[in-house]
């Protein structure tokens, strides 16, 4: 696209956002063929068409992101050069707990001709299911950082919502599942207003299966007042990150999410969940503050602790500006080298 490169994408599912598509060329999967529409036949039928398209298109490199199923998918494809992506849950939870979701991730990783990892530990698990260690590049590069800078803040968000101007938001950018323990948010936080009635919670998702009972327990709090369920469009995400005072993350199970590196490059401090990757990005008190994910107290210990100190607020929020970019760089030149290597002069 930018660099001047054709880029196609198969997928079944596709943003809705017109922006993230751009320059993309998107190939509904289950379009590819009349037996993808069969329920029973399909899944074995995902690979052969992949595949076909591939050929067809004349492509010169297949990379699959996400192992589950994508990767598998791939795999069964037959074409390189074959890059994988192995993501997060994929690798650190599927694969280890789930029979088929480990063979499947063993069938990916056999036949990928290299691996783009996230974090230390998504490359540790991806070693553990068979990966070469030789054959793995360390990338970070979904995260867009040229659009997340503390100088898009909006001063007049807070209005917006009905809050006083000295509102001090705490915000959330997880979608609604169980595994991102936002119950314990919720929890957490009606403690925090109980001494800190300047504090306000932003729960900025997209989507997810528990909403409407994380409104339920919003209301039966009493906390209506004080939190909002906010659906942030892609266009405006950047002006709502830089206009928060702390970002919290409580999923237990996390490699390298978008959605902390750019909170990062917003000058946000952060309250996180102990998880993998996440000390790769900030420590306790570097940056953040680090606690069990399911600990009310200790969220709203640390939460009370940041929104109270003005002084720790700003020097975490400069520390992550700058270490974010200092450690992610250029991931588009990173890749474009990485696919030269593999694509036959």
């Amino acid at each position: 696209m930018e660099r001047g490169h054709e880029v196609h994408l198969a997928s079944d599912r596709f943003s809705e956002v017109p922006a993230e598509l751009e320059g993309l060329e998107p190939h509904p999967i289950r379009e590819l063929e009349p037996l993808l529409r069969v329920r029973g036949v399909r899944r074995l039928r995902f690979g052969p068409a992949v595949g076909k398209l591939a050929r067809d298109l004349d492509v010169d490199l297949v990379h699959a992101h996400y192992m589950l199923p994508y990767g598998f998918w791939a795999a069964k494809a037959g074409v390189h050069p074959f890059v994988l992506s192995p993501w997060g849950t994929d690798v650190l939870v599927h694969a280890q707990t789930r029979r088929r979701g480990r063979r499947w991730a063993q069938t990916a990783i056999a036949e990928a001709d290299y691996l783009v990892v996230n974090s230390d530990a998504n490359e540790q698990a991806s070693i553990a299911l068979g990966a070469d260690a030789k054959r793995i590049r360390r990338i970070v590069w979904y995260a867009e950082l040229g659009r997340f800078v503390p100088e898009a803040a909006d001063p007049g968000l807070r209005a917006r919502f009905g809050w006083p101007d000295d509102a001090l938001i705490v915000l959330s950018l997880r979608n609604y599942r169980r595994d991102t323990n936002l119950d314990v948010a919720v929890r957490a936080f009606a403690e925090v207003v109980k001494s800190e009635p300047r504090a306000r919670l932003v729960l900025a998702a997209r989507t997810g299966p528990l909403r409407a009972e994380l409104e339920r327990l919003v209301a039966d709090l009493g906390l209506a007042e004080v939190v909002v369920f906010h659906r942030a469009e892609w266009d405006e995400l950047p002006a709502l990150v830089a206009s928060a005072d702390v970002l919290l993350s409580l999923p237990g199970s996390d490699s390298t999410p978008a959605s902390l590196l750019e909170a990062m490059a917003s000058g946000l401090p952060a309250v996180c969940g102990i998880a993998p990757s996440i000390d790769e990005w900030v420590g306790q008190g570097d940056g953040a503050e680090l606690v069990p994910p399911r600990d009310e107290k200790a969220v709203a210990a640390a939460l009370l602790g940041l929104l109270r100190d003005p002084e720790r607020r700003r020097a975490y929020g400069e520390r992550n500006a700058r270490s974010v970019r200092e450690k992610i760089g250029d991931p588009g030149l990173a890749l474009e080298e990485l696919y030269r290597e593999l694509v036959p002069a």
